[in-house]
């Protein structure tokens, strides 16, 4: 094959800088992420608080070695195998440089954290997390949807304090939200995310997160504000069973445990390279309290 040094692990290393930005939203969810190698259909337990009390020590009722808070868990079975491929011909990599090719990782890494993270949204349903806190057009959500949001998951002694539950809106909400008043002064004293960098930052207490990917045809999903413990993630590596056979193996890896695999083969009678980015996850509700939701009026 007339190629250029095709560096697999610089590759891998594209696509995961990609594919890791895309998944920026699952901070909003309790998860288990790591490389460890895994086989479809293996469980993992993720834990979740979903109550804790306080009382008064009591020596005999309420001491040190008494059972309190209610942990439970999530057992997720990594069943959700999503894959993104390319090809290149010899004369393709013959004419190419090797900056076109971390172009192509980058849109497959991309390309791979979209299929998750769909999968990720079809979660959020009425039968899931209850009606809609609120249902408006995009152009009505502003700083007081967000207040709402609080409230509601207040109202149901979920943890609101700054930080420890997410906003995450699709680009209307996030244009509306943008070009607020309120936002826009926020500049003026010296907040210059959104003016300068065009990110809403964190917003009443809540981080927020931008996706172009929330499920209309349905739910008419447009924005929704989480606790972690609503939704469970677990994410593994899969480890091909005849590494070998393939011309690169590599498992890709970032500090918080984001993993994605990576296979190169060649057809030798066809002169034509064949590359895959694999993502093995599995998902499941976990506090059906702790998550609200805004949508928008359905078509008639």
């Amino acid at each position: 094959m007339s190629t250029l040094a095709f560096n697999d692990t610089i590759f891998a290393q594209e696509a995961l800088k990609a594919f890791t930005a895309k998944l920026a939203p699952l901070r909003a969810f309790s998860r288990s992420l790591n490389g460890e190698a895994s086989k479809v259909g293996d469980t993992v337990i993720v834990p979740y608080i979903s109550a804790a009390t306080a009382t008064t020590f009591n020596s005999s009722t309420a001491n040190y070695q008494t059972a309190g808070g209610t942990v439970t868990h999530n057992t997720l079975s990594v069943n959700q195998h999503k894959i993104v491929n390319f090809d290149i011909t010899d004369l393709q990599s013959a004419n190419s440089s090797a900056a076109r090719f971390d172009d192509m990782a980058a849109q497959a890494g991309r390309a791979l954290g979209d299929h998750v993270l769909q999968n990720i949204w079809k979660l959020i349903t009425t039968t899931n997390f209850g009606a809609a806190t609120i249902t408006t057009l995009e152009a009505n959500y502003t700083l007081a949807s967000l207040i709402e949001f609080r409230k509601t998951l207040a109202g149901r002694n979920v943890d609101v304090d700054p930080g420890m539950c997410n906003f995450i809106h699709n680009t209307v909400v996030g244009a509306t939200l943008l070009g607020t008043t309120n936002v826009l002064n926020a500049y003026q004293i010296g907040d210059s995310q959104a003016a300068r960098q065009g990110t809403l930052g964190q917003l009443v207490g809540f981080p927020t997160y931008e996706t172009n990917i929330l499920p209309t045809a349905a739910t008419s999903l447009v924005a929704f504000a989480t606790h972690p413990d609503a939704i469970s993630v677990a994410m593994r590596y899969l480890q091909p069973l005849a590494a070998d056979e393939y011309m690169a193996v590599e498992r890709a890896e970032d500090p918080s445990g984001i993993v994605m695999g990576y296979r190169r083969s060649y057809n030798q009678a066809t002169g034509v390279m064949y590359g895959s980015f694999e993502c093995l996850f599995g998902t499941s509700t976990g506090l059906t309290l702790g998550l609200v939701h805004g949508t928008k009026p359905t078509a008639a």
